[in-house]
């Protein structure tokens, strides 16, 4: 369930009372203003004579029934969503969406990856960015067949080492990440801003 979906309370009184809300709830119908991480609780909010209340209550998943989702729950304009709280919006068609595509604990362990590679044989350390100063795709091509090789043992059973030494899986993905994420921006950044004279608009 996510915010926006109509709900209807299933949990029995018994139930509501193990949980801490009042059983003047049971089959009644709300809306989702609040998730909380793997959905263990939910907020839902209740309507009062038109308007919503200020108060909420906390749900398990097991305890509501989804009626309608956020979708179906728009107000008259198909171009609009009408938020509990009288806020409005337009909807989500046709928008990326990066916080739900992407995984937060993947890049803080990649970013880590790349910092604890910074440290050069001069003793200095390269900036995080220095990639981007452009390294030929054939070099990203090669070491990412390197480093999935080192994965695929890895996933084996197998030892793997390189000549930084011993090799662990969550390091062996990241730098396929890294050489993936590399030869696919030169591809783009040919593609997108193939005068190199000029600067990309935004950035790189």
């Amino acid at each position: 369930m996510k915010i926006g979906d109509k709900v209807k309370v299933v949990a029995s009184e018994e139930r509501l009372k193990e949980i801490g809300v009042p059983r003047v709830y049971s089959g009644e119908e709300g809306v989702v203003v609040w998730t909380y991480p793997n959905c263990k609780y939910i907020s839902i909010g209740f309507p009062a004579v038109g308007k919503w209340r200020a108060i909420t209550w906390n749900f398990d998943l097991q305890d509501l029934e989804l009626i309608q989702g956020d979708e179906q729950c728009r107000s008259e304009s198909e171009n609009v969503r009408t938020f509990v709280t009288g806020a409005t919006r337009d909807t989500t068609q046709g928008k990326l969406d990066y916080v739900r595509a992407l995984s937060p604990i993947v890049l803080r362990r990649y970013v880590q990856y790349l910092d604890k590679h910074r440290l050069q044989s001069d003793g200095s350390y390269r900036s995080f960015d220095n990639w981007k100063k452009g390294i030929p795709q054939e070099t990203y091509h090669s070491s990412n067949g390197r480093h999935f090789f080192d994965a695929w043992l890895l996933t084996e059973g197998y030892a793997a080492e390189d000549n930084h030494g011993p090799v662990n899986l969550e390091d062996a993905l990241c730098a396929q990440l890294f050489n993936i994420q590399g030869r696919l921006h030169e591809i783009l950044k040919e593609r997108l801003n193939p005068d190199r004279t000029k600067p990309v608009p935004g950035g790189y």
